[in-house]
């Protein structure tokens, strides 16, 4: 839901600008619906990558990024990105540690990269006049089977209009998700969902809530409707009230989650979106929830599914096969109405998130009377 805010008032801000100058000059435009996808790439190999998918030509650029700026390597690993109300992207990543800030509309960096204050980086966002990231540090602690928690995590805050560091705050262990609401940041850890209150241009904890009954670790966060989503992997999603700091209902979706992400995403029309792969057999989903009945849908199945996102502009799904990381992934477009694929293009390594946007410009076509 918070990418489709950004979308929304990305395209009124420009419409208003676009109207103003209509009324001199009678110049026509056209609404343009892009993609950035983001490709995690392989560890080892520093091949990080973004396309760019355009949902009217149906045309692919690959290697967007790197082809704006002279080849320039995003890194081993993209980890995150968003964009704000005027078109910067941050794009987060991980060896090195670093944000690269760009022009979603050419992929062209507008300042150095962001390096201070990050260690290990997880998740991205935005709020007020700021930039958020979570970083899990490197204090780590063996768990039983055989992975590890980063029990230093924290948040690193920055002034979005110069990009300065102006804050870090120690959230407790393995902080993933973010959101901010209502001058307040919200983030998913392994104690559960910490929220800090702004202070001027500082935070302060304010509680760290967990839930009596998914007690695991709260991964990604996502909003809608004066609700906060909460994905808790081996469990399943719960809504949250900010104003009240309590579980409002529980859905159990503890086979439908991705272990590590637990990513979901929320359509304008109130439904949950998340992906699950079991990686021992080769099989994963791709489900859907209604927030407003419970209900639970499988709606699509594959090998190596890593991600799923709905376009803003088509109501139609992308999602990907990871093809093992040995190769580009598969992208597929599905119509939610009809259920078929509607389109496949190959995409880069490991390729897990997509950014939808929306422009206007002038109407080059349009002939002259």
């Amino acid at each position: 839901m918070k990418q489709f805010k950004f979308t929304l008032l990305l395209i009124v801000a420009l419409t208003t600008i676009i109207s103003s100058c209509d009324t001199v000059s009678n110049v026509k435009y056209v609404q343009r619906n892009k993609v950035l996808i983001l490709n995690e790439g392989n560890y080892k190999s520093q091949d990080g990558s973004v396309y760019v998918y355009d949902e009217d030509t149906k045309m692919m650029t690959p290697n967007a990024f790197a082809k704006a700026n002279n080849n320039k390597k995003l890194g081993a690993t993209l980890m995150s990105g968003t964009f704000s109300n005027y078109g910067i992207g941050y794009l987060l990543c991980s060896n090195p540690d670093k944000i690269e800030v760009i022009n979603v509309l050419n992929m062209k960096t507008l300042t150095n990269p962001i390096e201070a204050n990050l260690s290990n980086t997880r998740e991205i966002a935005l709020g007020g006049e700021f930039i958020f990231v979570t970083n899990a540090g490197e204090t780590r602690v063996e768990n039983p089977d055989g992975s590890y928690s980063y029990t230093e995590s924290y948040v690193s805050v920055y002034n979005a209009s110069n990009n300065n560091p102006v804050d870090t705050i120690h959230v407790g262990t393995d902080a993933h998700g973010l959101l901010y609401f209502e001058h307040a940041l919200y983030v998913g850890t392994k104690e559960g969902i910490v929220k800090l209150r702004r202070d001027g241009s500082r935070f302060v904890t304010e509680e760290v809530y967990q839930d009596e009954e998914y007690t695991g670790a709260v991964k990604h966060l996502c909003y809608y409707n004066n609700r906060i989503y909460a994905s808790i992997p081996g469990y399943g999603v719960i809504e949250y009230d900010p104003y009240d700091d309590r579980t409002r209902n529980r859905f159990d979706m503890a086979d439908c989650l991705d272990p590590y992400t637990g990513y979901i995403t929320i359509d304008s029309k109130g439904r949950l979106y998340s992906y699950a792969t079991d990686w021992d057999s080769q099989t994963s989903g791709i489900y859907v929830l209604s927030l407003a009945t419970g209900e639970l849908e499988e709606i699509h199945s594959g090998e190596n599914l890593y991600s799923v996102g709905v376009s803003t502009y088509s109501g139609n799904l992308f999602t990907s096969e990871a093809n093992g990381f040995a190769t580009n992934s598969t992208m597929d477009i599905i119509d939610l109405k009809t259920g078929y694929s509607v389109g496949s293009q190959t995409t880069g390594i490991g390729t897990f998130r997509y950014l939808f946007f929306s422009y206007f410009e002038e109407d080059t076509t349009t002939e002259e009377k």
